[in-house]
C-alpha cells in the first residue's frame, strides 16, 4: 500500500468520497474520481483501493492493507453492513478531523511558552558563555581574588555548555522513552496525577477521550458490546483500555454501561448522564454531547494551564539574571566597601 497516510488526509480522503457516495456516484467512479485528483501516496492508495475492490475485496479489508486508523476500519465495516457508507464515512472523517483538531490546540497552546524557554535557554547560554567569563577575565586582571558563590559563579561557566548539552540530550531521551511507549503509562504521569489541578485536567481527558470514541461508534450503528470490544483495540491510552476491558467485562455480565462505570478513573458526573441515556434510549445522543461538554472543558483547562506556565517561565528568567548579576559584581562591591 506504499507509505503510510496521517490521519488528517484519512479525514479529507473520507469526507470527499462520502460526499460523492451520498450525491448517487458508485464507489468504484468516486474512487476513480479522487484518484485523477490526487497525486502522489494518495493516488497511489486509491490506484490500490480500486483494484482491491474489483478483485472482490470489501472497503473495510482495503483499509485494513492500507493501515487507516482503527476507527475508520470500524466505521467503514458497519457501514458496509449496515447500508450506510457514506454515514460512516463522514462520521470517520469528524473523527479524523477532532483528531487533528486537538492535536492542533496543544501544539498552538504550548507554542508561547516553548518559545519563552527557548529564550531562556538563550539567555542562560549567553550570560555563562560571554558574560561571566567577561567578568572572570576582568577581575583576574585585577588581580582581585573571588571567593565563594562567585568562584563556583565562574568554575560553572566554564562547564555550562557541557552541562546544558548533556540535560538537553537527557530531555530528549526521555521524550523518545514516552513517545516510544505510546499511550501506555509513564513515571511522568504518575507525578502529574500528585498536582491537584493536572489529575482534574487528566481525568477530563481520560473521559474524553474514552466517550467520543464509544459515541461515534454506537452512533455509527455499531452495538454496545462490540463497540467497547473495537475500544479495546484503538491507539489509545493503556489506562483507558485497561478500563474498556473492565467495562466490557461488566456489562457482558448483565451490569448497565452507567454502572459499568463506577470505580473508573473517569468523570464523576459521566455515570448518571449514562444512566439517564439508557433510560431515554439515546445513548450515543448524550455520549457526544457529553464529549463536546469535556472538549470545551479540556480547551478552558489548558489555557489556564499555560497562562500559569508564562508568569513562571518569566519569573525564572528574572531570578537568574538578577543572581547571577549580583554574584558577578559580589567582589566589585566588597572592593568599594574596602576602600
Amino acid at each position: 500500500m506504499g507509505r503510510r497516510l496521517d490521519v488528517g488526509a484519512w479525514g479529507v480522503l473520507a469526507g470527499r468520497l462520502a460526499r460523492l457516495l451520498e450525491g448517487g456516484v458508485p464507489l468504484l467512479e468516486a474512487l476513480a474520481f479522487l484518484a485523477g485528483r490526487y497525486k502522489g501516496k494518495e493516488q497511489t492508495w486509491l490506484a490500490e483501493v480500486q483494484t482491491q475492490l474489483k478483485a472482490g475485496h470489501t472497503l473495510s479489508q482495503t483499509l485494513k492493507r492500507g493501515e487507516a486508523p482503527l476507527m475508520v476500519q470500524a466505521l467503514v465495516e458497519v457501514g458496509e453492513h449496515g447500508g450506510d457508507l457514506a454515514g460512516s464515512l463522514f462520521r470517520s472523517a469528524d473523527y479524523c478531523a477532532e483528531q487533528v483538531k486537538w492535536r492542533r490546540e496543544r501544539r498552538q497552546a504550548m507554542l508561547y511558552p516553548l518559545l519563552v524557554g527557548v529564550v531562556l535557554i538563550c539567555l542562560s547560554l549567553f550570560l555563562f558563555t560571554v558574560v561571566v567569563p567577561r567578568f572572570a577575565g576582568l577581575y583576574a586582571g585585577m588581580g582581585l581574588e573571588v571567593h565563594g558563590t562567585t568562584r563556583m559563579l565562574f568554575g560553572l561557566s566554564e562547564l555550562y555548555p557541557a552541562l546544558l548539552s548533556g540535560v538537553l540530550a537527557v530531555s530528549c531521551a526521555v521524550m523518545w522513552m514516552v513517545r516510544k511507549k505510546g499511550t501506555g503509562t509513564f513515571s511522568v504521569l504518575q507525578l502529574l496525577r500528585k498536582v491537584p489541578f493536572l489529575r482534574r485536567l487528566l481525568i477530563v481527558e481520560r473521559t474524553h477521550e474514552w466517550v467520543a470514541t464509544l459515541g461515534l461508534l454506537l452512533d455509527g450503528g455499531v452495538p454496545l458490546l462490540q463497540a467497547l470490544h473495537v475500544q479495546e483495540r484503538l491507539p489509545l491510552r493503556e489506562e483507558t483500555r485497561n478500563a474498556c476491558v473492565r467495562i466490557r467485562e461488566k456489562v457482558l455480565l448483565g451490569t448497565s454501561l452507567g454502572e459499568a462505570l463506577h470505580g473508573e478513573m473517569l468523570d464523576a458526573a459521566l455515570p448518571l448522564a449514562i444512566q439517564v441515556a439508557e433510560v431515554t434510549g439515546d445513548l450515543s445522543r448524550a455520549l457526544l454531547a457529553v464529549e463536546r461538554d469535556l472538549a470545551e472543558q479540556r480547551k478552558r483547562m489548558i489555557g489556564l494551564l499555560v497562562k500559569a506556565i508564562e508568569p513562571l517561565l518569566l519569573l525564572v528568567a528574572g531570578l537568574l539574571v538578577g543572581l547571577v548579576a549580583l554574584l558577578m559584581m559580589w567582589p566589585m562591591l566588597d572592593l568599594i566597601r574596602a576602600i
